[in-house]
């Protein structure tokens, strides 16, 4: 890939930018705003019940007085828990976003304008797909490295006031940089796990004469309906394979570790709760070497090419 391909693509992803700034730009900074308006609010009133702050004080200070490791597990778990409401939107976004993105051209007939530019079709589902699993990520990222921030400064306001060392009992706990290098990891990653239904849903969208979210809920739901009445009649089905319950497992797992699959033995007592289970470097990098990644990324590279091809014949009807 030369630079002028690289110019090109990153031309029409601050397209896409441009073409949908409330998804992109103000959904993030409106849900911090929200979290944080939340906490301010929650703080305010509060603080009606507990007029010279004694029950707060006294919770900081025995926050200070925990050890080293518990005090990271409450503090960076915290924040990564606040972190969860960021991702959840987040993919709503891209899969809306994604369903829609060549459907819109042809439904309102631009796309023989974007046909006369000088842009490949590939490169045009390119930039789609690189807006979903780059562009959307690194804002939402953006939006929650500025909440985090935000709320371990007004912790350190409160602490400051409790009288405790905000350094030592919220900022270092934090482990800000692990935290912030396991999610942005995680994202990168899990962009790849759910590379098939993102490349299924711009396939969908390439060809789909209207409400191509649907369509591109009710094939497979329809497939896996049918291959369950087919295997009630018959007696025959295939051990550990339905089409939809596959999509919806990949889409339910993730790779963030927010959405780690933890395996116990229906005893919650057998997991051991520490900063390892949400902030691990080794659990997210372990999909890559999953044999369902490569599998998928070949299946969402054979969507890609068929939205390509749709893309290429598609008129202004």
């Amino acid at each position: 890939m030369n630079n002028r391909t690289l110019n090109t693509l990153s031309t029409l992803v601050r397209r896409e930018l441009w073409e949908s700034p409330v998804a992109f730009k103000w959904a993030p900074l409106g849900i911090s705003a929200l979290i944080l308006l939340f906490v301010v609010f929650s703080l305010i009133i509060g603080g009606r019940f507990d007029a010279e702050m004694a029950f707060t004080s006294d919770m900081l200070r025995q926050l200070a007085e925990q050890p080293t490791e518990q005090r990271r597990l409450i503090v960076s778990g915290a924040l990564f828990s606040i972190s969860a409401i960021f991702f959840q939107i987040m993919l709503l976004i891209i899969l809306f976003y994604l369903a829609g993105s060549l459907f819109d051209d042809r439904k309102d007939r631009s796309i023989l304008f974007w046909k006369s530019l000088p842009v490949s079709d590939g490169m045009t589902v390119a930039s789609k797909l690189a807006s979903a699993c780059l562009l959307v990520p690194a804002l939402f990222f953006g939006a929650i490295v500025l909440t985090h921030v935000v709320l371990l400064l007004i912790a350190t306001v409160y602490g400051l006031l409790a009288g405790v060392n905000p350094i030592a009992t919220f900022w270092l706990p934090a482990s800000l940089p692990r935290l912030w290098s396991v999610m942005l990891l995680g994202m990168l990653v899990q962009a790849l796990w759910l590379m098939p239904i993102y490349a299924w849903l711009l396939f969908c969208s390439s060809w789909a004469p209207r409400l191509p979210i649907l369509i591109a809920i009710a094939i497979p739901a329809g497939l896996a309906i049918a291959q369950h009445a087919w295997t009630l009649i018959t007696n025959f089905s295939l051990p550990g394979f339905n089409f939809g319950l596959i999509m919806l497992k990949r889409l339910g797992s993730g790779v963030l570790p927010m959405s780690a699959n933890i395996e116990f033995g229906g005893n919650l007592q057998s997991i051991e709760f520490n900063e390892e289970l949400f902030m691990n470097h080794a659990t997210v990098l372990g999909y890559l070497g999953r044999l369902e990644m490569w599998i998928g990324l070949a299946v969402a590279l054979l969507l890609l090419f068929g939205a390509v091809w749709f893309r290429r014949r598609a008129t202004d009807g």
